[in-house]
């Protein structure tokens, strides 16, 4: 096996420089005048989104823009899910709008709903406090099987597609054939990367240029 195979060791360079608090993060970076953001996110799992009042937040000192999915919208930002994979009977793959603000609906706990620009860190999250959403809670999913309260009315069984690779003939012919078969299901976890901090971003204009920077 090559080395960084898969469960090789691979020798760690990062940890002086972070146990000594040299690591760089966007706020290490950051200009004294950067304006911050601070997200409204859903509390609850699955509901219709009824109103979002923003006159509050608007009154904050400091508060430069509130943004909702129509003010993005009307702004001409715009952001749809990619999907790279077909069924396995070739059909069209439902492709459900996903905007960067929940729009008319918010399904998991956490989405954001609401997104508040000021000049200070605190005055942002004050402001998102500050905005009202009124919510007409739905049953939310909580089953891994197929069915149930339908997410996304693209994919009325909550299913976005059934992929399988190989030869199924040959392997159901090599099962028909076998002395012993063995049936398991296997639950497992989703595995994703920890990272030190949320995926922040740092964007600034430079001689008429946008100069984007982000930790992902």
């Amino acid at each position: 096996m090559t080395k960084f195979g898969v469960s090789q060791s691979v020798r760690r360079k990062e940890d002086v420089r972070l146990l000594k608090g040299e690591g760089r993060f966007i706020d290490d970076i950051a200009p004294p005048d950067a304006l911050h953001a601070s997200f409204l996110l859903s509390p609850v799992a699955h509901a219709n989104i009824l109103t979002v009042e923003t006159g509050a937040a608007l009154d904050v000192d400091g508060v430069h823009a509130v943004c909702t999915a129509e003010s993005l919208a009307a702004a001409g930002v715009t952001h749809r899910m990619m999907v790279d994979l077909l069924p396995d009977d070739e059909s069209p793959v439902p492709d459900p709008a996903r905007p960067i603000l929940a729009r008319n609906k918010v399904r998991f706990v956490g989405e954001p709903v609401a997104l508040v620009v000021a000049d200070t860190l605190s005055a942002a999250r004050d402001a998102a406090e500050a905005i009202i959403v009124d919510y007409e809670e739905l049953s939310p999913h909580l089953e891994l099987a197929a069915g149930g309260e339908a997410l996304h009315r693209e994919a009325p069984d909550n299913v976005s597609f059934d992929w399988r690779a190989g030869d199924p003939e040959g392997v159901a012919a090599a099962f028909a054939s076998a002395d012993k078969t063995v049936t398991l299901t296997i639950a497992d976890n989703r595995i994703i990367v920890a990272a030190m901090e949320p995926r922040g971003c740092l964007a600034s204009w430079n001689r008429g240029r946008l100069r984007f920077a982000w930790n992902g």
